[in-house]
């Protein structure tokens, strides 16, 4: 492929933490499972085609998380630049990015638009101040001198209580909604004005905010250009690898590792390094140790795992089809990426690297997802894309080679009499697989990938008091 390097690095593997804990297993039986799987990746944009709106990051979290759809309505806008700090308009509310709350629950809030609707109001019977609750079974609030019961205090609580709505400013009392002309039963509280919908007994509608996010724009009299339709952020790419099996410093270092990406912008045009933006890799920087196989043999090094976060960076990027600059197979397969062999991307700071490139004329978005609990990394890269669309061809394997004798090696750091399997071994072989990229104007480019795996032995440590058995190859001691 033009622009890429290729060197075979039989001595050097990395992200191979304790990989004898898991078993070798057939790749085809692997492929079908995980391909079943279904990835759960919490995903950083939404669009609204109903309003031709995206929702993204901390505003997309806040909405989902507090009652989506039914509780705010659709978005009417982009974030936008509202007296000196960002905003989004959607039908019922208004939410505010609060950078001075960065890492807080209050990082993004509501605009307190039930107190804008309800301002002049205070001497009406409804909004009048008082002193304990208005009927029995109700909750009442001192703090705003209103009572809370029945179903809307139900809702209230199901969609995040005084969080998300504020303190009740009013009782329940009838008005005529401006929207419809019909009259409801309505309560009011800081961010918000419920209202209870008999029409719609018995369903999740039953009880639903005012249109207060709509009326404040009509109130403000905002620039309508803000209101058309935004070009959609779509997903471009994505990948997904598993880890399960791995020790608690392969996870750590994992997480730690595809933290650094999440919310990454890659400039239009931009060459971008794994290397040059992962970033520190150290004890100091809260990394551990791993295994990987140096010079033959199987040593611990600080920041194990690191290649399953470029591995599945380099799967989102290739299925997003953007150009593949330098990548490097792992030269022994590793069973975490056994479900597509071929499919991997090595690195080792600071010479062996993985870079590709936008070639957009538009910002690219990268986002990662990582739970630990189900041994899961996700890497996605979103923008304005130009209708490409990748698929794969293959993998096809030949020239395989089975593993030679197994290896033992002794630890004078075991425990007496220990035995430790760190390596099941798998068979070396040639992997090819292709790309196609079908661009919107109807051409399309094929490109070959390659691989070479070496054989790679079963590999033991063994403690004092251990006799390794005859035939196999014994490796220097690890600790002389």
């Amino acid at each position: 492929m033009p622009g890429q390097r290729w060197r075979l690095l039989p001595s050097l593997v990395l992200g191979l933490a304790l990989l004898g804990l898991a078993p070798s297993v057939p790749t085809a039986s692997v492929s079908a499972a995980v391909q079943a799987q279904q990835t759960t990746a919490w995903e950083p944009y939404r669009y609204f085609s109903a309003t031709g709106h995206n929702i993204s990051f901390d505003v997309k979290r806040f909405y989902e998380r507090q009652g989506d759809l039914e509780v705010f309505g659709l978005p009417l806008t982009e974030v936008i630049w509202e007296n000196g700090f960002q905003v989004q308009y959607f039908e019922r509310a208004r939410l505010e990015i609060h950078p001075e709350n960065k890492g807080t629950d209050f990082y993004i809030l509501a605009t307190r638009l039930g107190a804008v609707a309800a301002e002049g109001r205070q001497n009406e019977e409804a909004f009048v101040w008082r002193t304990g609750p208005s009927y029995e079974g109700a909750t009442f609030y001192p703090e705003s001198g209103h009572s809370l019961g029945n179903g809307f205090r139900d809702y209230w609580t199901k969609y995040g209580g005084l969080y998300t709505f504020g303190y009740p400013i009013s009782e329940e009392f009838s008005e005529v909604n401006a929207e419809d002309g019909q009259t409801y039963t309505v309560q009011y509280f800081e961010r918000a004005r419920m209202e209870w919908h008999p029409e719609h007994a018995g369903t999740k509608w039953e009880i639903q905010l005012g249109l207060l996010g709509k009326q404040y724009i009509n109130r403000m009299g905002i620039d309508q250009n803000l209101l058309k339709p935004a070009l959609e952020v779509q997903k471009l790419g994505s990948a997904t690898t598993y880890y399960r099996g791995s020790n608690a410093e392969r996870i750590n270092n994992i997480k730690r590792a595809a933290d650094r990406f999440k919310g990454v912008t890659v400039k239009a045009g931009q060459v971008y390094s794994f290397n040059q933006n992962v970033g520190d890799v150290s004890e100091e920087a809260g990394f551990t140790d791993g295994y990987a196989i140096v010079d033959g043999k199987l040593e611990k090094v600080v920041g194990g795992g690191l290649c399953q976060v470029s591995t599945t960076m380099y799967r989102a990027v290739f299925n997003s089809g953007m150009p593949i600059i330098e990548r490097y197979g792992h030269s022994y397969i590793v069973y975490y990426y056994e479900n597509i062999l071929g499919f991997d991307a090595t690195v080792f700071v600071p010479d062996v690297d993985f870079r590709w490139k936008n070639d957009l004329g538009t910002d690219i978005f990268m986002w990662t997802d990582t739970d630990t609990s189900a041994g899961r990394v996700t890497f996605s890269l979103w923008g304005y894309g130009d209708g490409r669309r990748a698929t794969m061809e293959g993998p096809t394997y030949s020239n395989e080679q089975k593993p030679g004798k197994p290896v033992w090696q002794y630890d004078k750091t075991l425990r007496r009499g220990a035995v430790e399997q760190l390596v099941h071994g798998r068979a070396g072989m040639d992997v090819t697989m292709y790309r196609v990229i079908n661009k919107a104007n109807g051409t399309s480019n094929r490109e070959r990938f390659f691989t070479r795996y070496y054989p790679w032995e079963d590999f033991y440590l063994y403690g004092p008091g251990v006799k390794p058995p005859a035939g196999v190859t014994i490796a220097p001691p690890r600790y002389p």
